[in-house]
């Protein structure tokens, strides 16, 4: 056999990629495995508009989520228009400006349909079944905000876990 031949039988032969992140699914309300998950599920996805925009961790702090006690203690995410207000403050005046509350699959649908590798399609897969895993129980919740001004929209793609706000971020720029 020659060398062609053996790195063509060795190929043949390897397994294929695995179809799910590199970590099993986090646990039921357990918020840090949660954010560990989703860093490295993220870590290689880009979120296509009229760029390409890397897709974050994003997770409220205490005062944050202070700010937003009232909606959560509902265990319920809040409104377009609060989450808005905490994340870009008073912007009821600004001209465009975009505050939209959504339900993920939407999101999760285009991440997944625009990622260029085999691996980073099974990674924004392996997020999208995170989300709708974690968030299948009473006392969760889920939303996609995209809150801005034109062109550049900030996308939070959330859940509420054991009274905790974690997901991911990205920016879409449309023009």
């Amino acid at each position: 056999m020659d060398y062609f031949e053996a790195l063509k039988t060795s190929q043949e032969q390897s397994p294929p990629p695995a179809a799910h992140s590199p970590l099993p699914l986090p646990a039921m309300h357990n918020v840090e495995e949660t954010i560990n998950y989703i860093k490295h599920t993220c870590s290689d996805l880009y979120f296509t508009s009229d760029s390409d925009e890397p897709v974050q961790i994003y997770q409220l702090s205490n005062p944050g989520l202070q700010a937003l006690e009232a909606s959560i203690s509902k265990l319920s995410l809040p409104s377009a228009h609060d989450f808005a207000v905490f994340v870009a403050g008073d912007a009821d005046n600004m001209e465009d400006f975009v505050a939209e509350k959504k339900p993920v699959a939407g999101f999760f649908e285009r991440l997944c349909n625009q990622q260029v590798t085999e691996q980073q399609k099974q990674l924004a897969e392996s997020l999208k079944r995170a989300f709708d895993v974690l968030t299948e129980e009473p006392g969760t919740d889920s939303a996609c905000y995209r809150i801005g001004v034109l062109p550049n929209i900030e996308v939070y793609v959330v859940m509420l876990i054991d009274g905790q706000v974690v997901g991911i971020k990205t920016v879409s720029v449309e023009t």
